[in-house]
């Protein structure tokens, strides 16, 4: 009875032990560096799955889709029947597993997605304050002397070290010494004072031989002056268009009202400093709610409101 026990006690354990081998992974030098389950290639370059030992081996693919769940199908790729299989960069945005079998035991592995550029190619975001610019065509932007526009990259967990430009440059990548950049402009967001087009240059971090500028046609035109639509922020002189809504006290200390009975509401109400920055913002305003405007600097502000009909208003307001 003993010798019977020991024998499927082993048994047993074998029986474990070809289960546990029975479990393919997939591997690869750059699998999960940046993102788990994930090989990001810098480039259309080379890069080996390997799996565990075992008998046999079909490897498999999938495309990729926005898709939730995947309903491509998992295609056999033709000849990938050893513990290796070798992609490289043209397969990107594909899933890949392999189906083993171990004795009488058949497994698949989990799927492992070989991605490429999977930060976003250079795109620019543009912030504008309220009143102080005008667009005349894509991409160009009349603006208030006094104003300014901040720049941003959109992705700027993907790119490192930046080159801001204000001109499109001479070459790709861009020399030293090139007219166009910006001397000190290495962040990724850069704040526009003066004429000029702008955009950027930067390499991205994963992959820093890989760098990118942003397309020409995606650089932002801007030409300061004091056009017709503007509040000389210089001067704090106030060309006012539809000064015709109440903003009371003003001179104001602490408390201001804004607006009038008639509209009941404004969807937007800025209050703007001479230098155009935002320094207050409030959204779905009441006329009879009181604006706290205690924490600003005494100083001239320009009050920026839009009723609900879309009627903007423009405002000169004196803080004391």
């Amino acid at each position: 009875m003993k010798t019977k026990l020991i024998f499927l006690g082993l048994l047993f354990f074998s029986f474990l032990t070809i289960q546990a081998q029975c479990s393919p992974t997939v591997t690869s030098p750059r699998l999960g560096l940046k993102y788990a389950n994930t090989i990001l290639f810098c480039n259309v370059e080379d890069e080996i799955l390997s799996t565990q030992a075992y008998d046999t081996y079909q490897w498999y693919k999938q495309q990729w889709t926005w898709q939730t769940p995947n309903t491509n199908p998992w295609e056999p790729i033709a000849g990938a029947t050893s513990q290796q299989l070798t992609v490289n960069g043209n397969d990107q945005l594909n899933y890949f597993k392999v189906i083993v079998t171990q004795g009488d035991c058949t497994a698949e592995s989990p799927a492992v997605f070989a991605d490429g550029f999977v930060y976003g190619l250079p795109a620019m975001m543009s912030t504008y304050t309220p009143g102080t610019y005008q667009e005349v065509g894509m991409g160009e932007v009349n603006v208030c002397n006094g104003a300014s526009v901040k720049f941003d990259d959109i992705f700027p967990a993907v790119y490192g070290t930046h080159t801001w430009f204000k001109c499109v440059p001479s070459s790709n990548p861009p020399t030293a010494g090139d007219p166009c950049i910006i001397p000190g402009a290495t962040g990724d967001t850069y704040v526009a004072t003066a004429s000029g087009e702008y955009g950027f240059y930067a390499c991205t971090e994963y992959c820093p031989d890989q760098c990118e500028i942003l397309d020409p046609f995606a650089f932002v035109k801007l030409h300061f002056g004091n056009w017709d639509f503007c509040e000389n922020l210089a001067t704090g002189e106030t060309k006012v268009k539809d000064n015709n809504l109440k903003i009371y006290p003003n001179p104001a200390a602490q408390f201001l009202y804004i607006g009038k009975e008639s509209d009941k509401a404004y969807p937007e109400v800025t209050i703007i400093d001479m230098s155009g920055k935002v320094v207050l913002q409030k959204n779905n305003h009441s006329y009879q709610q009181a604006i706290d405007v205690n924490h600003l600097v005494p100083g001239t502000y320009i009050i920026v409101s839009k009723d609900s009909k879309g009627n903007v208003y423009r405002n000169k307001l004196i803080k004391k």
